[in-house]
């Protein structure tokens, strides 16, 4: 821990057995403002004003469950022995004896959430209540500082132009300058190959692309050759995989997540793919393709569902290289009534911010303005 400057303690708060109600009245919940106070009245009765004094720079309760009656605590590197010592001094909360008792302590708060996690998940396994995977991430949700999804709605764009958006996001979202943004458009006709080059997966020649309105683009995304158009709907997020907690693996997965509960919306019964399928699957038939790039754990590119395109464009390649397997849409599949092509977007987008965990959501109000300075840059 020679590297973090902060500690955190994972502490379970027992009422002492062996003591009565200090007053009145019925034990008080445990919140982070009262056991806060519990603590910092402690440290300035052990230690003094400048002993407090000290100790508040870095002094947070970051996370309480009044239920389990665990709780996060945050200190210096420096300071946490003297607010260790204060916690295990602390006789009371409100009209609560208590008792604490140190549990994990790590110089990473992810580490401390993840052991906070797995020992509440124990206690409500214990209880017979044994939690949902809902449950689970409200609980990882409740547990961190509130996370903003910047959303910007582009509308149609031309696919070279929102490559060159994307390299000028992921280097801002790199620095720091951003937060976590989703690009949410479509594209006129075009065909994508990724980094691995898979040109043979493309059935007709380059040369008469022109011919039915589509261009062919080489990007250093993964996944194999697909295709993007109107009516289907693009996302393509420029997330930090660290500050939000995923690996690769994991944050493919909860791509494929978003899509699947969009889908159950309509009623469409959708599935992650099997060994060697990529993307979102009905039956055999797939809906929604994921490529998607990781730069410094800056990802870009991302996943591309299928509203209401035209279907004739895939005959003319093997679709993410998967030749015995059709395409579907969202028209397809359902016999519900689609609402209007922006609702849409904006039922997927929901569907991804919940999958990832964001606590709100901020549309960005005129990204137009960005693509008119790429295109002016040209």
């Amino acid at each position: 821990m020679v590297g973090f400057k902060n500690r955190f303690m994972l502490m379970e708060v027992y009422l002492d057995p062996d003591k009565d109600l200090l007053g009145e009245g019925t034990p008080v919940i445990l919140t982070k403002l009262n056991l806060s106070e519990a603590i910092k009245d402690s440290i300035l009765v052990n230690f003094g004003e400048c002993g407090l004094a000290s100790c508040l720079g870095s002094f947070h309760v970051a996370y309480v469950n009044p239920v389990t009656k665990l709780c996060i605590v945050r200190s210096s590197r420096d300071e946490h022995r003297r607010v260790w010592s204060a916690m295990t001094l602390v006789r009371s909360v409100g009209n609560c004896p208590v008792v604490f008792n140190l549990l994990d302590i790590s110089g990473c708060v992810r580490a401390c959430r993840d052991a906070a996690l797995k020992c509440e998940t124990e206690k409500f396994n214990q209880s017979g209540k044994g939690l949902s995977e809902e449950e689970v991430r409200e609980m990882n949700r409740k547990m961190r500082s509130p996370r903003t999804l910047e959303v910007w709605k582009l509308g149609t764009v031309n696919y070279l132009k929102s490559l060159k958006l994307q390299d000028k996001l992921v280097s801002e979202r790199k620095a720091n300058r951003i937060p976590d943004t989703l690009l949410s458009l479509q594209h006129p006709p075009t065909y994508t190959l990724g980094k691995r080059r898979t040109d043979h997966n493309l059935l007709i020649p380059e040369a008469e692309l022109k011919s039915i309105g589509a261009e062919l683009h080489y990007t250093q995304r993964g996944g194999d050759i697909t295709f993007h158009g109107p009516h289907q709907a693009v996302l393509y997020p420029i997330f930090s995989l660290r500050s939000i907690g995923f690996g690769a693996r994991s944050y493919v997965e909860a791509l494929e997540r978003s899509m699947i509960e969009f889908s159950s919306i309509y009623g469409v019964k959708a599935r992650a793919g099997n060994k060697c399928e990529t993307g979102v699957w009905v039956g055999d038939r797939k809906i929604g393709a994921i490529g998607v790039r990781i730069s410094s754990g800056i990802t870009c590119h991302g996943l591309a569902f299928n509203i209401d395109p035209d279907m004739k464009y895939f005959e003319h390649i093997v679709p993410c290289g998967i030749a015995d397997k059709e395409v579907t849409s969202l028209r397809r599949e359902t016999d519900a009534q689609l609402p209007s092509e922006e609702v849409i977007h904006e039922q997927l987008v929901t569907c991804l911010a919940k999958v990832f965990s964001y606590d709100d959501v901020v549309v960005k109000e005129d990204p137009a303005a960005i693509l008119d300075t790429l295109e002016d840059n040209d």
